[in-house]
């Protein structure tokens, strides 16, 4: 497979790097073509698809239900912030 000059044309009207006038990038297109063409030659039959090319299955860790929750103050006094109001203040960021 490869392509015309307009068909190259007609490209470059939608992408604007490529120029009709380079003719290099007309070769280059159209190697990469006979390169991808090449490529579904080859018989995949048996070839597993994978996603990753490292086999590594993810480790999770269970759920698990925490019976004893933290009060506001202690989940407040845990912040180096000033607290307001029951709220962390912060630094106006609005200078």
């Amino acid at each position: 497979m490869s392509l015309t000059q307009e068909q190259i044309e007609k490209l470059s009207k939608n992408l604007s790097k490529i120029s009709v006038d380079n003719e290099k990038i007309a070769w280059d297109v159209n190697w990469i073509l006979n390169y991808i063409e090449l490529l579904n030659e080859v018989d995949t039959t048996w070839v597993k698809a994978t996603v990753s090319v490292i086999e590594k299955n993810a480790t999770l860790r269970e759920d698990e239900k925490k019976e004893k929750y933290n009060s506001r103050e202690e989940l407040l006094a845990c912040s180096n912030q000033k607290v307001i109001a029951n709220q962390i203040a912060i630094s106006n960021i609005m200078k």
